[in-house]
């Protein structure tokens, strides 16, 4: 994960600066999409977001897609509104500075 890494070296790369929903939150309402912000610009064919829950991979989850008014945020939308559980947003990004750089968080939805 991203938080394993030295200040340093985090800070030269593609690192996770933002996420919603923000990790470890608990929403009382699934949401529409993913979004996560990065400490650069990311490279959009070789970037993207997985969401997996209880069961494996949601089903329902657009190509990752890079926010055209911000350049450093990578976007998923949901198709269908998740159930409650718990979930884990696993993301690859490729910075402009050609790092590839891998992390994830959770997130949980209640009724």
């Amino acid at each position: 994960m991203c938080s394993a890494l030295a200040a340093g070296e985090a800070s030269a790369h593609a690192h996770l600066k933002s996420a919603i929903p923000a990790p470890d939150a608990i929403l009382s309402a699934p949401p529409q999409e993913v979004r996560i912000e990065f400490g650069e610009a990311v490279e959009p064919r070789m970037s993207g977001i997985e969401l997996v829950g209880a069961n494996g991979p949601v089903a329902g989850v657009s190509k990752a897609y890079v926010d055209p008014a911000a350049p450093e945020t990578l976007v998923v939308k949901l198709s269908q509104p998740l159930p409650a559980g718990a979930y884990e947003a696993r993301w690859r990004c490729v910075g402009k500075d050609s790092h590839v750089m891998r992390g994830s968080y959770h997130f949980e939805v209640r009724p």
